[in-house]
C-alpha cells in the first residue's frame, strides 16, 4: 500500500505545473484512463504587478553593437538542444494550477525564479528600444489545511533585480502611466512580501486573497495586456476567484496596486479584470471551438486624498472572440489554431487624446512537440490600453495621437524551448513586427530565459485544525 501511495504521489507531483501535453504523457505513463487535457498553459504563469523602471529602459548607442548582440542571441536559438517542451516560454512559469488537488497537512517550500535577457529594438516613433537583463525570484513556505477541498497559506518574499541597476522606483504604479508624481522615492533593492491564502470551496474552484495568480496567467490578449510585464512588474495582490469546469473557465480578480493615506502624493490605484472561456466544442476529438470574453478596468483616483487636482481617471478595455483549434492526431502534441477578436476601449477623465476606440486582432499559430510558431495582425483606431503590448495603442512614443488616428502591425513569433527537468527550463524567443501604416517599419525582440522552480516537501504535520 505504501508503494502504491508513493506512485500516486509521484504522479500528482508530476502533474503539478505541467503543460496539457505533458500531463497527457504522465497519465499514459501511470496507466490512467480517460484523462483530461487540462487547462491552458497560460493559467500557470506567475503573478505580476505593474511598473516599469525608467533607468533600465535605455537603448544601446551603436547600431553595430545592437546587431552583434542580436546575432549572438540568434545563434543561441539555433544551437539549443532538441529536447523541447514546444510551448511559449511564459507558459513554463512554476505556478501550481489553483484547481489542482491539495494534500492536507503538508508543509512545503517553493522557489519560483526566472533569469532573463531580453533585447528590444523598436521603431522609435512608437516605442523606444531598451534591454531587460535580470532576474525575479519568489521564495515561500506553504502549509495545507484539511478544510473544505483544501486551504493553503503561503508566506515568503519576492524580489526583482536588473543587472547594472543601482536603484528602483518604490512606487507601485507604472512609471509611464498618467497622474503619478511619486517618482523620487527610490530603494536600493526591491523586496516585497509574498502572502497568499487560498481556499478551494469545490474541487474545480479557488478563492485567493493576498498575492494572486496574475499577469499572463489571466490569459489576456496582447492589445489589452503586454506579456513582457512578467519581467518588469510587481506581483499582483488583491482578491481573485477562479473556476475551471467542463464547458466553462472563469477568472475574476481585483489587483490593488496602491492604497493611499492622507496627503500622499500619489493616487489610489486598482485594476478589475474578467477573463472567461466558453467551450463550444471540446472533448477528446480533433476539433475545439472556444468563445473567450475579456475585460479590464484600470482606475486612478481616491476620495481620501485631494492633494492633486483632476485625479480621477478610468480606462476600460474589452474583447470578445472565437478560437478554433485542430489536432491532427490526438496522441501527438501537434496543434494548429486560429483566433479572431473584436476589441473596444473606453475611458473617462481625459489625459489620452481618445476616449473611445476599437480594433481587430487576428492570430494563426502552430504548436509542435519542439517548436511554437504564430503570426498576428492588429488594426486599431483611436485605441488606447494602459497595459497594451508595443504598437497596439494609436499613439506615438510621447503619447500624441497618430497622424491618421489608427495603427496596425503584423507580428511573427517563433519559440524554441528545452525543458531539462520538470522544474528547470530554458527558452529562446524571437519576435518581429512590421507596421504597414508606417511604411512597414520593422522592429524585433530577442529573448533568452531560464526558469528554475523547485518544490521541497518538508513534512506532513497532523494537528487539530
Amino acid at each position: 500500500s505504501k508503494l502504491i501511495q508513493t506512485l500516486l504521489n509521484l504522479k500528482e507531483w508530476a502533474l503539478v505545473g505541467s503543460s496539457a501535453d505533458e500531463r497527457h504523457h504522465i497519465e499514459r505513463l501511470f496507466g490512467a484512463q480517460g484523462h483530461q487535457q487540462g487547462r491552458s498553459d497560460q493559467d500557470r504563469l506567475p503573478p505580476v504587478r505593474g511598473y516599469r523602471y525608467a533607468r533600465c529602459l535605455g537603448r544601446y548607442e551603436g547600431f553595430g553593437e545592437r546587431m552583434r548582440l542580436s546575432a549572438i542571441l540568434i545563434a543561441l536559438i539555433v544551437m539549443l538542444p532538441a529536447v523541447l517542451s514546444g510551448q511559449h516560454y511564459y507558459s513554463m512559469a512554476g505556478e501550481r494550477p489553483e484547481t489542482d488537488s491539495i494534500r492536507p497537512n503538508e508543509l512545503s517550500a517553493s522557489i519560483r525564479s526566472a533569469l532573463f535577457f531580453r533585447n528590444n529594438e523598436y521603431n522609435a516613433r512608437s516605442v523606444k528600444g531598451y534591454t531587460l537583463p535580470g532576474a525575479r525570484v519568489s521564495a515561500f513556505a506553504s502549509y495545507l489545511l484539511p478544510a473544505a477541498h483544501g486551504v493553503k497559506l503561503s508566506l515568503g518574499v519576492s524580489t526583482l533585480n536588473y543587472w547594472g541597476a543601482s536603484r528602483y522606483p518604490a512606487g507601485i504604479a507604472y512609471s509611464d502611466l498618467p497622474y503619478w508624481t511619486d517618482y523620487n522615492d527610490y530603494v536600493r533593492l526591491r523586496i516585497l512580501p509574498y502572502v497568499q491564502a487560498m481556499l478551494k470551496p469545490t474541487a474545480t474552484t479557488a478563492l485567493m486573497l493576498g498575492n494572486i495568480a496574475g499577469g499572463t496567467a489571466h490569459g489576456l490578449i496582447e492589445p489589452i495586456y503586454n506579456p513582457e510585464l512578467d519581467l518588469t512588474a510587481d506581483p499582483e495582490a488583491g482578491v481573485q476567484f477562479r473556476g475551471d469546469w467542463t464547458r466553462f473557465r472563469m477568472d475574476v480578480w481585483v489587483n490593488w496596486m496602491s492604497m493611499i493615506f492622507k496627503n500622499d502624493n500619489h493616487q489610489e490605484s486598482f485594476v478589475f479584470g474578467l477573463s472567461t472561456t466558453s467551450k463550444l466544442l471540446s472533448g477528446e476529438g480533433k476539433w475545439r471551438l472556444e468563445l473567450p470574453l475579456q475585460a479590464i478596468a484600470t482606475h486612478r483616483g481616491g476620495e481620501y486624498n485631494w492633494a492633486q487636482q483632476d485625479t480621477v481617471h478610468t480606462w476600460v478595455n474589452g474583447a470578445v472572440g472565437l478560437k478554433l483549434s485542430y489536432r491532427p492526431r490526438t496522441d501527438k502534441p501537434m496543434q494548429i489554431w486560429g483566433s479572431a477578436y473584436g476589441v473596444a476601449a473606453l475611458s473617462s477623465g481625459g489625459y489620452f487624446p481618445y476616449e473611445r476606440g476599437w480594433g481587430g486582432y487576428l492570430s494563426l499559430g502552430m504548436d509542435l512537440e519542439h517548436f511554437a510558431f504564430r503570426t498576428d495582425y492588429w488594426y486599431g483606431r483611436h485605441y488606447v490600453s494602459p497595459f497594451a503590448a508595443p504598437f497596439a495603442n494609436s499613439l506615438t512614443y510621447d503619447k500624441q495621437p497618430l497622424t491618421n488616428g489608427w495603427g496596425d502591425y503584423i507580428r511573427l513569433y517563433a519559440d524554441y524551448s528545452w525543458r531539462m527537468a520538470r522544474s528547470v527550463s530554458l527558452a529562446a524567443v524571437a519576435r518581429v513586427w512590421f507596421q504597414p501604416s508606417d511604411r512597414f517599419a520593422m522592429s524585433h525582440a530577442l529573448e533568452l530565459t531560464m526558469r528554475i522552480d523547485p518544490n521541497f516537501p518538508i513534512a506532513f504535520l497532523k494537528g487539530n485544525h
